[in-house]
């Protein structure tokens, strides 16, 4: 909780309410404002440190944010060809340290954001994984929702009356 607490001062006036007297203060001390004032922003730094901190799990995840990384079909080359697959801005050394700096596991399984600059590997197995962990949310996500599209498209196309 903030507290700001006035500093006494000598322009303290009585002040008579219908018959009650009150103390009115002419003005806060410049002290006591300044300690309201740090009080206000370290409460708030708080509240939006803690923002910051919430769990990613926690977070909804929007599938219209992800698609396949792959922008290309993978080569036989290797090497620098593969990273010509996957959008430039996976290079970036805090980027590239999800995936092993491997282009092509990338291109092969893994999904990206570009709006905001993740990536997830959805490598065989991740069926299995612990739904408590952000990848597999990601990943069955986007696989229930492409999954679900394509059911929902044949569907259409094998009644096209259909509401």
């Amino acid at each position: 909780m903030i507290f700001c607490y006035p500093v006494p001062s000598a322009r303290i006036a009585a002040v008579n309410l219908g018959g009650r007297s009150a103390m009115r203060i002419s003005g806060m001390g410049e002290k006591s404002v300044v300690v309201c004032v740090q009080r206000l922003l370290a409460l708030i730094s708080i509240l939006l440190g803690s923002a910051v901190q919430a769990f990613p799990c926690d977070q909804p995840i929007m599938i219209s944010n992800w698609s396949f990384c792959a922008i290309a079909n993978v080569t036989d080359e290797g090497g620098d060809a593969d990273w010509k697959v996957v959008p430039a801005w996976t290079r970036e050394k805090a980027i590239s340290a999800y995936f092993g700096n491997d282009p092509r596991l990338l291109a092969n399984h893994g999904l990206c954001n570009a709006k905001f600059h993740r990536v997830v590997l959805c490598q065989p197995g991740w069926q299995t994984g612990n739904p408590d962990e952000c990848s597999y949310l990601v990943c069955s996500g986007y696989y229930s929702s492409l999954f679900g599209k394509e059911e929902r498209e044949a569907y259409e196309r094998d009644h096209p009356t259909a509401q």
